[in-house]
């Protein structure tokens, strides 16, 4: 598959040390629009232009509006076929989760190790660091006391951005967000 993005031009060599190739996009526009293919692949929407969603959500991360964040994901993550579903894990919500926050163009990174644990979602816009505790059929004060208890932030504190931690609940029987739970710290 890596071959044929990167002859078809969708990857581009941007890096050669010795044996080791560093692939990237060739520009913002290949970039987006695969982005939005592929997070299009996943929740098979009726009109096949993330725009709109996208355009919400960044608009929400920037101004720390926390409520149309939960919304947009929840919105994107309803536009998943039933019979696509593979919601038994939490995986299935972490890959809508970063491929949209990359899509918007957002500095995020999935299963983050720091001295204490991992945390699911980490995203950094210019005025904010959010840290994202997933959990699926659980509660989302147990992902908020998680990202508390072991003190994910902690790398980032001396960082001037607005830091949030973000506990989400998802319903594999709902197959939505069922709760979410907020807390600047």
């Amino acid at each position: 598959m890596v071959s044929l993005l990167f002859q078809t031009g969708y990857l581009t060599l941007k890096n050669k040390d010795g044996q080791v190739y560093t692939l990237g996009y060739p520009n913002r526009e290949v970039k987006e629009s695969l982005l939005d293919g592929l997070l299009n692949a996943y929740r098979e929407p009726t009109e096949t232009d993330s725009l709109v969603l996208t355009t919400a959500l960044r608009r929400a991360l920037n101004t720390g509006d926390i409520p149309g964040v939960v919304n947009t994901l929840d919105s994107l993550i309803g536009q998943i076929p039933f019979d696509h579903w593979r919601g038994d894990t939490e995986s299935i919500f972490t890959v809508i989760t970063a491929l949209t926050f990359r899509l918007i163009g957002v500095d995020v990174h999935t299963e983050i190790h720091t001295a204490k644990g991992r945390c699911d979602v980490l995203v950094k816009t210019t005025g904010h660091i959010y840290v994202m505790e997933l959990k699926l059929d659980g509660t989302a004060q147990e992902a908020l006391d998680q990202i508390i208890r072991q003190n994910y932030l902690q790398p980032y504190s001396a960082d001037s951005r607005k830091k949030v931690a973000l506990g989400i609940s998802f319903s594999s029987e709902d197959r939505g967000i069922a709760e979410y739970l907020a807390q600047e710290l």
